[in-house]
């Protein structure tokens, strides 16, 4: 479990995030959702240990994550950041492996976890002749590879196809179905909606709505957070989320 209590982080002169406060339980997969600049990023950065919050706290398993050290840290969070870059040539395998590297078992870990992403037979690769949705798909694996208990991930559809798009959605979803916290910022409210068993929308910082994507993308927060027309219709035997075709310029 980790949580944010009445957390406020500032970068520079900006008060990014502002008394925010949340809960994350295992098992369920968290969709981080709000426009541009609305704090999604940061709020995982400060989740991550990454920036500090000028007020409040972050807890993980009722320790405050500052108390942690480094390693402590390392084996509890994973983190996965907007950037999708890779510094060394090396193969695939070992890139992935990398993320299991305190694990004494980290060549057949490595090896699931590129099976998990459909990289399988590409593992004997160099990641540098790879194209940008194989690389993303290479960073999950890594992150998955480490088995933190609390998986974040900063946009990890960036430069995946639709088809991709919705299988890495369906490998988070089976993440946390293991016990996993697992928490990803997306841009796709359909995809969110279909996806996470919960949603967290930010808006100029502030907390703007949490719990079920039924219940959180009512007509009126998709109309002042994200400028758009819809909701919630009935679609075969379940529903699913419906938005207009024009956003709502103010």
């Amino acid at each position: 479990m980790i949580e944010t209590q009445n957390i406020h982080v500032r970068l520079a002169q900006t008060e990014a995030v502002r008394d925010v406060t949340l809960r994350f339980e295992p098992g369920r997969l968290y969709g981080l959702v709000g426009p541009n600049g609305s704090g999604k990023t940061t709020l995982l950065r400060a989740l991550a240990g990454l920036v500090a919050p000028s007020a409040g706290a972050v807890r993980i398993d009722d320790r405050a994550l500052s108390s942690l050290s480094l390693s402590e840290r390392s084996a509890r969070i994973g983190y996965l950041p907007q950037a999708r870059s890779i510094s060394w040539d090396l193969t695939v395998h070992e890139i992935v492996q990398l993320g299991a590297q305190r694990f004494r078992d980290a060549e057949p870990r490595a090896a699931a976890a590129l099976r998990e992403v459909g990289l399988g037979d590409v593992a004997h690769r160099r990641v540098f002749s790879l194209s940008g949705g194989q690389t993303a798909r290479v960073l999950l694996a890594r992150l998955l590879a480490t088995a933190c208990p609390v998986l974040l991930l900063d946009e990890p559809l960036t430069a995946l196809d639709p088809a991709w798009q919705r299988q890495v959605l369906g490998v988070l979803k089976a993440a946390a179905a293991r016990g996993h916290v697992v928490i990803a910022s997306l841009h796709d409210l359909g995809l969110a909606a279909a996806f996470c068993d919960d949603l967290c929308v930010m808006h100029d910082g502030s907390l703007a709505g949490f719990g079920r994507p039924e219940t959180v993308f009512t007509p009126a927060l998709l109309a002042e957070v994200f400028h758009l027309t819809g909701g919630f219709e009935v679609a075969g035997e379940g529903t699913r989320l419906h938005l207009g075709a024009h956003p709502l310029i103010p």
